[in-house]
């Protein structure tokens, strides 16, 4: 699978898992509780992704579902962000 996400998704995704590798590539499918995710970073990672990208998650998209893999969360990312059909 090909990434389909920007470099400061990557980035912001990749300084919240403590157990990935840094030299592995981050994976569409990649399990981000199973590296390092737990409920603390997810918060961290929300507040990150909101100021980068300008926009609020709503309290529906705050559950652990969205942060499952880097997929589901640029997926529900995207969704959020103004301008998005």
């Amino acid at each position: 699978m090909t990434a389909h996400w920007d470099a400061t998704f990557e980035k912001l995704v990749r300084a919240a898992l403590t157990g990935y590798p840094a030299e592995a590539p981050l994976e569409p499918g990649v399990p981000l509780p199973a590296h390092g995710l737990d409920s603390l970073g997810m918060v961290g990672l929300s507040a990150s992704l909101e100021d980068a990208y300008d926009f609020t998650f709503p309290d529906a998209a705050l559950v652990p579902a969205t942060f499952a893999s880097p997929e589901k969360l640029w997926d529900t990312v995207t969704a959020c962000l103004p301008g998005t059909p």
